[in-house]
């Protein structure tokens, strides 16, 4: 079922990738060899040497902050989302679950969770070294002890993955007007560099307490993404007479500049084309014509 719900998520991004793409800095890309209209003996030269320049978006390490929000509490446009902006919830307070005081004191699980989808701040550049903090305060009567139970999903490569999981605890305060209690996720390294398509939490709300499975919201709840400031994933592609890229040919990338040998192209005239890829975001190509002799 969970994964149900992250693979549902994939219809929204689409429009956030697209959208994101305009906001961001594209990469570009160009060639310096070889020259326009410059003349190659296919008999000297049965390899080319293509090379070039690249330029992309700067990757350096932060946090996006997701802030837990809900439209509604009760009807049928509650919308419980994840969002990167905070505002005022006209869900806030809104219940999960009441729990019964005792030793059990947990309702269903299936009965007990929420899910949060991110609707907006996709794509998402996850740095999978650190640790993933927040928290999740509660409001209400506040008398006993909260266990809140989070889960983290995401769809990277039209995939579902588990970023992580944990528990956090706290006493509830009966005099505040909510009580935060903090959770960790720890770092998932196998997924670090990963563009995050969608992202969703799931929050579960337990523990021996009376009339304290509320969620305070309008900024009282959120969590911190470890990420980068654009995809560190980049690549430059090169075809031949093939302004589709149907089928090219990678480069090899070193800093600004990338480089690739192919195979010269038969006599007459041909057309490089070069393109440059960061993440989910391609630049606009460039090319060459250049003419091959005996």
């Amino acid at each position: 079922m969970r994964r149900k719900v992250v693979l549902l998520m994939a219809a929204a991004p689409v429009a956030a990738l697209t959208a994101a793409a305009a906001l961001s800095a594209s990469p570009s890309v160009t060639i310096t060899t070889p020259k326009t209209n410059q003349k190659v003996s296919l008999r000297q030269n049965p390899y080319l040497a293509v090379a070039g320049t690249a330029a992309f978006a700067d990757t350096t390490a932060g946090t996006t902050e997701f802030f837990l929000r809900r439209d509604g509490c009760g009807t049928s446009a509650d919308n419980p989302h994840l969002s990167i902006t905070s505002g005022t919830d006209g869900g806030d307070g809104c219940g999960l679950i009441i729990d019964q005081v005792g030793l059990v004191g947990d309702a269903a699980p299936q009965a007990s969770f929420t899910d949060y989808p991110a609707v907006d701040g996709m794509p998402l550049a996850y740095d999978g070294t650190q640790p993933i903090n927040g928290q999740v305060s509660l409001t209400g009567a506040q008398v006993g002890l909260a266990e809140v139970d989070v889960d983290l999903q995401a769809l990277v490569g039209g995939n579902a993955v588990d970023i992580g999981s944990a528990t956090g605890s706290a006493i509830l305060d009966p005099t505040g007007a909510s009580t935060p209690v903090p959770f960790t996720i720890q770092p998932n390294v196998a997924l670090d560099g990963s563009d995050i398509q969608a992202l969703d939490l799931r929050v579960t709300i337990h523990g021996p307490n009376v009339y304290s499975g509320f969620v305070a919201l309008s900024g009282a709840s959120w969590v911190e993404i470890p990420s980068y400031a654009a995809s560190v994933n980049k690549s430059v592609e090169i075809p031949v007479d093939d302004p589709s890229f149907s089928n090219p040919t990678p480069a090899r990338l070193s800093g600004s500049t990338w480089s690739v040998a192919i195979p010269t192209p038969s006599i007459g005239k041909h057309t490089i084309y070069a393109s440059s890829t960061q993440g989910y975001d391609t630049s606009a190509p460039a090319s060459v014509t250049f003419n091959v002799t005996k």
